[in-house]
């Protein structure tokens, strides 16, 4: 595997070289690698943070770790730290039990959910738990360097808590996720998809032009611009154990790498985020270190340069403000599906170029006074960032149809994928350019002029092809409120579109349009026609395997709720047992298992509420170990035939599901 990749960058710097030199922007990567202690939650290895420390020396590369409170207070860690003090330490804000005990407040997480960001972030918490959570990790942070750290890391966090970092520790740089939708139990949906950004007070996933207010923000992992938006599988970052997933290599890292410092000039400088945890797999640090070799093969060839978050921070501080930015990519496999983040601090767009059409296909409005939704208040269920929108085509033909995102590409597009709601520019385009200037850019297809983005508006070019077509909430180019009221948006006079937002209407939607703007599930009473009973698999192999149900509680709307209560669970045979997981954070979904030592047919039913359903499910003998006893008893062996079909049925829909979310 070494000796393949060097072969490969050899190739690559030799086509390449020539090319970095001649262009004059500045190449900035930062490293940011997150360090779990021992406790509970995802527990990390001090041997994986030493590998990680001796790697990066060994290739003499700058980074940044940021350090959970439960290896602030292990002392195999802190040796660990002490032994590299050429590297910068941060705080990795996430609630552990022993950082909750120190603070004084409950941990109300498991073993099994301390992910969930109601549990692991400081959203989940009230605001007087919050700074005293932050008071308790500074305290030992400072015992363990004397100084409070400059940069900290949360994939999510509230306003107050990052205005408590900034003002009273002095915290210069914090990391968000990337853009994502449900993974890991958080969505964080409409940012700056690229670039470190200088926030607004109000809410960190929301810009800002002013830069002494807040921390700068910058978000974890290289995304692929192409593939990442509306993808379910965390698949297409440069995340290790993300293109690990569906058998990508080092080269994927590489096409995503220098892809993204191979930006417009614009810009004013290129830009790449990369990092690892210690809590994963020895094959995820192995490939970490492949990409250390692509990175310091990098620097030394290259004007590239990589620095410590705090250090990237006092470069960008200095530097002009940009009023636009562009980022651009193509598949590493097919370099006719490309796309274009354009973002402003006013609105953000993306261009699709999928199969010859080329599109806008997500348009989201920005505003320094929208509000983070757990600004006041504790998240009960999952965390939900998803930005103002008038156009998202990562979610049905209408932009407010069901919860799930997929890929706006239409080539060979996947049979279970709805269809794409765009805005269509231009077909059978073979090319797309873009010119630019540091206030506007020019995108052009097939040579003629198409769209034109300046820091507050955008300019359609008459000459492009239809619209797309809006459905409620959405008219026009404004989300209209259920009194007519337009919310936020893009006033069109002579086909140039002007960002437009009423901030405090914001709050109202986001109860009106739950499904679109904040999706949490919460505690309520169901409704018996819309609540369901769903048979994941009616026949099972007693002594192996449970026969499943699952329960959907659904409000009268048709919305999913949690319920105050477990569901009550009765069996017609004594010898069954029935066990029932927690509730699904973002579908309110609770698996019911039926088993037994023995063969049996078990009528069940389940109530909760006023809903009330039984189902008969069968747990059949093993046949391939009881031949005899299938012999004797011929009306179990079809149970135990039925299984076997069901088993391989199940698996084989969710391996087509997954190949075609990974195309």
């Amino acid at each position: 595997m070494r000796f393949s990749l060097i072969i490969f960058l050899l190739c690559f710097f030799s086509t390449q070289s020539v090319a970095f030199a001649a262009e004059i922007i500045p190449r900035y990567t930062v490293i940011i690698n997150q360090v779990r202690g021992t406790e509970c939650c995802d527990p990390g290895s001090v041997g994986a943070f030493v590998r990680q420390q001796q790697e990066l020396q060994l290739r003499s590369l700058p980074a940044t770790f940021t350090l959970r409170y439960d290896a602030l207070i292990d002392l195999d860690f802190v040796v660990a730290i002490k032994k590299y003090p050429e590297f910068e330490y941060g705080g990795l804000l996430e609630i552990t039990p022993a950082l909750a005990a120190a603070a004084g407040v409950t941990y109300r997480g498991t073993p099994e959910n301390w992910f969930e960001a109601q549990h692991v972030f400081l959203v989940g918490y009230s605001s007087e738990e919050r700074a005293a959570l932050i008071r308790a990790f500074m305290t030992e942070f400072k015992n363990v360097f004397g100084e409070y750290p400059k940069t900290t890391t949360a994939w999510m966090i509230d306003p107050v808590s990052l205005k408590i970092l900034h003002d009273q520790y002095g915290v210069k740089v914090h990391e968000i996720t990337r853009e994502q939708f449900g993974t890991d139990s958080y969505t964080l949906y409409g940012g700056p998809p690229h670039y470190p950004y200088w926030s607004a007070p109000d809410w960190a996933l929301m810009p800002s032009v002013v830069t002494d207010h807040s921390p700068l923000i910058v978000r974890q992992t290289i995304t692929d611009p192409v593939f990442n938006y509306g993808d379910q599988t965390s698949a297409f970052t440069s995340q290790p154990n993300d293109y690990l997933l569906r058998g990508a290599t080092t080269e994927y890292f590489s096409h995503l790498f220098f892809q993204a410092h191979d930006q417009p000039q614009s810009n004013g400088y290129t830009f790449t985020m990369l990092g690892i945890e210690n809590s994963l797999t020895e094959e995820n640090q192995q490939e970490f270190s492949n990409q250390l070799d692509v990175i310091a093969e990098w620097q030394a060839t290259t004007k590239g340069e990589v620095l410590t978050a705090n250090s990237f921070y006092s470069w960008l501080r200095v530097q002009p403000a940009r009023k636009i930015f562009v980022y651009t990519g193509t598949s590493q496999t097919d370099a006719a599906e490309q796309a274009w983040w354009i973002t402003t601090a006013r609105y953000r767009a993306r261009l699709r170029l999928s199969d010859g059409v080329f599109s806008l296909t997500d348009l989201r409005v920005y505003d320094e006074n929208f509000s983070d939704p757990y600004a006041d208040v504790r998240a009960k269920s999952m965390g939900w960032w998803i930005v103002p929108f008038v156009l998202d085509g990562s979610r049905s033909t209408s932009t407010q149809v069901g919860q799930a995102a997929r890929n706006d590409v239409l080539k060979n597009r996947p049979s279970s994928y709805p269809p794409v709601n765009f805005w269509q520019l231009a077909s059978e385009v073979d090319a797309v350019t873009v010119e630019e200037s540091e206030s506007s850019l020019l995108v052009n297809a097939n040579g003629e002029s198409v769209i034109r983005f300046s820091p507050n508006s955008f300019e359609i070019f008459e000459s492009t092809g239809g619209r797309f077509v809006p459905s409620q909430p959405v008219t026009g180019m404004s989300w209209l409120t259920d009194a007519g009221q337009a919310a936020w948006g893009f006033a069109e006079i002579e086909n140039t579109f002007s960002s437009f937002a009423v901030p405090e209407l914001l709050t109202t939607e986001r109860l009106h349009q739950k499904r679109l703007l904040f999706p949490e599930i919460q505690f309520s009473a169901v409704d018996t026609q819309k609540t369901t009973l769903y048979i994941n698999n009616r026949y099972a192999i007693a002594g192996r395997n449970p026969a499943r149900l699952v329960l959907y509680p659904r409000d009268a709307e048709n919305f999913p709720v949690l319920l105050q209560n477990p569901p009550e669970i009765s069996l017609s045979v004594t010898e069954a047992t029935v066990s029932s997981l927690p509730a699904h954070g973002s579908n309110g979904m609770i698996f019911i298992d039926i088993s037994s030592a023995t063969p049996a047919r078990v009528q069940a039913v389940v109530t909760a509420g006023d809903f009330s359903q039984d189902e008969i499910v069968y747990l059949a003998p093993n046949c391939l170990k009881q031949i005899l006893y299938c012999l004797r008893h011929p009306k179990q062996a079809t149970w135990f035939v039925r299984s076997v079909i069901a088993d391989k049925s199940r698996f084989f829909e969710e391996k087509k599901q997954l190949e075609e979310q990974l195309f």
